[in-house]
C-alpha cells in the first residue's frame, strides 16, 4: 500500500507597496511571459538585495519552470537572510524532500524547531519525515507535539493514522483517521483509508467511506475499483459486476483489472467461460504482459475442450513468468500428470 503524503508547496505573494510597475500586457490582461516575472522580480532583489520573500517569490517560479537549482539557491538565500520565518524552512523540506534527501530535511527541520519550536507545520514535517523513514517512535512523538498544538490539524491526525496501520494497531489508525476527516470533511485520502480497513474486516462501512471517496472526486478509478472489489470479496457480485462496468463505460474502458475481473466472476462463479475468455481478451488487449490473465484464459480454453489454445497461453505465461506455478500447473493437467 502507498503512503506517500503529497507535498504541500507554499506560495508568497509580494506585498502590494512592493509590486513591480504593471507592464501594458498585464494592463491588458496579458500575463507575463516567465522571462518576465523572473526579471521583474529580479529588479526588486537588486533593488532590495535584503528581503528574503522576493527570493522566495523567485524561488516559486523557478520550481514551476522546473528549474530546481535556481529555485533551491534562492530558497536557501531566503532562509539565511530571516532564520526566524518557518516558511523557509518548510518549502526547503519539501523541496528536499522530492529529491529523496532525507538526512538534509532533518537537520534543516531540527535547527528550525530550535530555532522557532512550536510551530506545527515543523513539527508535523518533522513527524511525516520519520514516518517516510520508518521511525515510527520519532514520529508519533512530533505528529502528537503537532495535535496537541491544533487539535483541528487534519493532515497531523490522517499521518498518525499511517503510522498505527504500519505498526499494526488497526483500532487506533480508524480513530486518527476518523478524527481526520471530521476536522476535515473532504479528506479524500483518509476517506480511502478508512474504506481499506473496513474492507479487510469486511465490514459494509467500507462502502460509505468509498462512498464519501466518491463524493470528492466522483469518478476516483481508485475509489470505484476498491468498492467494486468489496463487493467481489463480500460476494455481491451483482454490485460488483455493475461497477466494474460503470468504470468501463463512464471512466474509461482501458483499465486491464477491470476486464481480468469481471472475467474471473463469470470463471469462478457462473462457470460462464466463453464470456470470461472475452474479457481476459480485453485485459491482455490492454495489459499483454499480464501472465494470470493467461492463464485463467487457458483454464476457460480448457473447461470448453480447446486443449491446443489452452497449452498456448500456458506457454506464453511462463515466457513471461518463468516457472510460474498456476502455467506449470495447467501443463501438467493438459499431460495428464
Amino acid at each position: 500500500m502507498n503512503y506517500f503524503i503529497p507535498i504541500a508547496v507554499f506560495f508568497l505573494t509580494l506585498a502590494a507597496c512592493n509590486q513591480p510597475k504593471t507592464s501594458q500586457s498585464e494592463q491588458e490582461g496579458k500575463p507575463l511571459s516567465d522571462s518576465l516575472r523572473i526579471d521583474s522580480i529580479t529588479q526588486l532583489i537588486r533593488e532590495n538585495p535584503r528581503k528574503s520573500e522576493f527570493y522566495s517569490n523567485r524561488a516559486d517560479i523557478y520550481l514551476e519552470l522546473g528549474n530546481l537549482a535556481s529555485a533551491m539557491n534562492d530558497l536557501t538565500i531566503a532562509n539565511r537572510l530571516d532564520s526566524l520565518n518557518p516558511i523557509y524552512y518548510i518549502k526547503l523540506a519539501d523541496f528536499y524532500l522530492q529529491l529523496g534527501k532525507s538526512e538534509t530535511i532533518n537537520s534543516l527541520l531540527l535547527k528550525g524547531n530550535k530555532l522557532i519550536p512550536n510551530n506545527k507545520e515543523i513539527l508535523y514535517r518533522l513527524g511525516n519525515l520519520y514516518f517516510y523513514i520508518q521511525d515510527y517512535k520519532k514520529a508519533l512523538t512530533y505528529l502528537n507535539q503537532a495535535t496537541e498544538l491544533d487539535p483541528f490539524y487534519a493532515q497531523a491526525f490522517f499521518t498518525k493514522g499511517l503510522v498505527f496501520i504500519e505498526t499494526g494497531n488497526i483500532p487506533k489508525a480508524i480513530t486518527s483517521l476518523q478524527i481526520a476527516v471530521d476536522r476535515e470533511p473532504d479528506y479524500y485520502d483518509a476517506y480511502m483509508q478508512l474504506g481499506l480497513l473496513f474492507a479487510a474486516k469486511s465490514d459494509s462501512l467500507a462502502v460509505a467511506y468509498y462512498n464519501n471517496a466518491l463524493r470528492i472526486i466522483p469518478d476516483s478509478y481508485e475509489a470505484l475499483y476498491a468498492k467494486a472489489m468489496f463487493y467481489q470479496q463480500t460476494k455481491k457480485l451483482d454490485q460488483a459486476i455493475a461497477t466494474y462496468q460503470y468504470l468501463l463505460n463512464e471512466v474509461s474502458n482501458e483499465f486491464p483489472y477491470v476486464h481480468f475481473n469481471l472475467g474471473y466472476i463469470e470463471m469462478t462463479y457462473y462457470g460462464e467461460y466463453e464470456r470470461a475468455i472475452a474479457y481476459y481478451d480485453s485485459a491482455l488487449i490492454y495489459n499483454p504482459i499480464f501472465p494470470d490473465a493467461l492463464c485463467n484464459r487457458a483454464f476457460c480454453y480448457e473447461k470448453t475442450g480447446k486443449k491446443e489454445e489452452a497449452r498456448a497461453n500456458y506457454m506464453k505465461a511462463l515466457e513471461q513468468s518463468p516457472n510460474y506455478p498456476l502455467a506449470i500447473k495447467g501443463l501438467n493437467r493438459l499431460d495428464g500428470k
